[in-house]
């Protein structure tokens, strides 16, 4: 039986070196009778080389996916920035302006409110701002509280502008045009010699000039039968007053009265005239 074997195997040997010998080439026959080992082999190898081939394609296509990827993203890279320095630009461009704008208007308001400050603090007050908010009764009222008159007064009692007797009697005017009203208080008896009156003028710029009028023209003796010998006339704003008494009654009772109507009104008065004798 090994005998056999060996016969066979040796047969089969020649055989092959046989079909060697007829094949030079060592590629296979179409029928594929006689290949040999080598020759076996070889599709193995084909099918190696063509799983590593797909391999070898599949890299270069993640490849040129990695690099369209990076190509796309350095495209928007270069996008955004070629956008941004536009922005940057504009930003740039409007800044300088914008701080330019600030920078002026604040230096301009810095010199309008320093020259408000300078004007406001200013000794000289518009005499605008100083006119008495109250009525002409309500002062009146003011002047007696802080000074009592131990007289029987009648109660504030209206002026008539448009008498001219009246305006001359009681404010010593000859024209009303720049009195807006004027308020009285006179004693009830007719032997006593005292008359308080305030006005108030179309404006505070008035003033002034109102009062020295009144201090001027009023008629200390109106009374006829007595004389009011002590006058005192003061301005504060829109506003004036005028006290005169007989010196028989006081002798400092007008200006008395005149200190009461500028702690009354709040202030320094803008004109203070005052006269003893007639």
């Amino acid at each position: 039986m090994k005998k056999l074997l060996a016969v066979s195997l040796a047969l089969s040997m020649m055989f092959l070196m046989t079909a060697c010998g007829n094949n030079p080439s060592g590629s296979p026959s179409s029928s594929g009778e006689g290949s040999s080992y080598e020759d076996v082999l070889q599709p193995t190898d084909g099918l190696e080389d063509n799983t590593d081939t797909p391999e070898n394609t599949d890299t270069p296509a993640e490849n040129e996916e990695t690099d369209s990827n990076t190509d796309s993203s350095a495209t928007t890279q270069n996008n955004s920035n070629s956008s941004k320095p536009s922005q940057g630009g504009s930003t740039n461009t409007s800044r300088p302006g914008n701080s330019g704008g600030n920078s002026s208007s604040s230096n301009n308001n810095n010199n309008s409110s320093n020259s408000g400050n300078n004007s406001s603090t200013s000794t000289d007050k518009p005499a605008e701002n100083k006119n008495y908010a109250g009525t002409l009764p309500e002062l009146i009222s003011a002047i007696y509280a802080k000074q009592p008159v131990d007289l029987m007064l009648s109660e504030p009692t209206a002026v008539d502008l448009s008498d001219a007797d009246a305006v001359t009697y009681y404010l010593g005017l000859s024209d009303a045009s720049k009195v807006k009203e004027a308020y009285f208080s006179e004693t009830m008896i007719g032997s006593q010699a005292y008359s308080l009156v305030v006005v108030r003028t179309n404006s505070a710029a008035d003033a002034p000039a109102v009062a020295q009028s009144m201090f001027d023209g009023i008629n200390q003796s109106k009374w006829i039968c007595v004389t009011a010998d002590c006058l005192a006339v003061g301005a504060y704003g829109d506003t004036v007053m005028l006290a005169m008494a007989d010196s028989s009654l006081s002798t400092t009772l007008h200006t008395d009265l005149r200190a009461a109507y500028a702690s009354a009104v709040g202030g320094t008065l803008d004109v203070s005239l005052e006269r003893t004798g007639t």
